[in-house]
């Protein structure tokens, strides 16, 4: 293990991480190892404490510094602007700012699987053909491919109900076989 870290540095350590919110600047502004400081803050709960609130105060820091980049771009006292700082002070505010990108609530998750039992069947509806034409030359007249038919839908009385085009529609239903916890 390495030796005791002195005063000094713990609170060069602990301003620094108020600061940049980091370990690795606290452990620069200390001038020890990262691994210097994490064994510092086994030994010691109360620097440990303290180090874990410098790092909030960093995190709120390092989140207001990205909050006004954005907002000096956005009303122009930077003209011109890079993407990728853009992203990254965008990043830093979903990290850190609580709410800057608003809340996600998980209601709850079903997890499963479906064995299929039947088709819905559907309505009997009675269906009239239209009249058949015979085209005056078949060799010239061919129909297009992927042409639609229409069927005319009427009631048990005769009355008109409506005109189906001839689609494929399939209703499943099912039951779960297998639940999963």
């Amino acid at each position: 293990m390495s030796s005791r870290i002195t005063h000094d540095q713990k609170e060069a350590a602990l301003e620094a991480r108020r600061q940049k919110g980091t370990m690795v600047a606290a452990a620069e502004a200390a001038g020890v190892s990262v691994r210097t400081l994490n064994n510092e803050m086994r030994r010691s709960a109360v620097f440990k404490k303290r180090m874990q609130e410098a790092a909030q105060e960093g995190h709120t820091n390092v989140a207001d510094i990205g909050k006004q980049y954005l907002i000096d771009v956005v009303t122009g006292k930077i003209e011109k602007t890079d993407r990728n700082r853009v992203t990254a002070a965008t990043i830093l505010l979903n990290a850190y700012e609580p709410g800057f990108r608003g809340t996600t609530q998980v209601q709850g998750r079903i997890d499963h699987d479906v064995r299929v039992i039947t088709a819905v069947p559907r309505p009997n509806y009675q269906i009239i053909e239209p009249e058949k034409k015979l085209l005056d030359d078949p060799d010239k007249k061919v129909l297009k491919p992927g042409k639609r038919t229409k069927k005319v839908i009427v009631d048990e009385q005769g009355n008109y109900i409506g005109t189906k085009v001839e689609t494929v529609e399939d209703v499943i239903e099912g039951e779960i076989i297998k639940e999963s916890e």
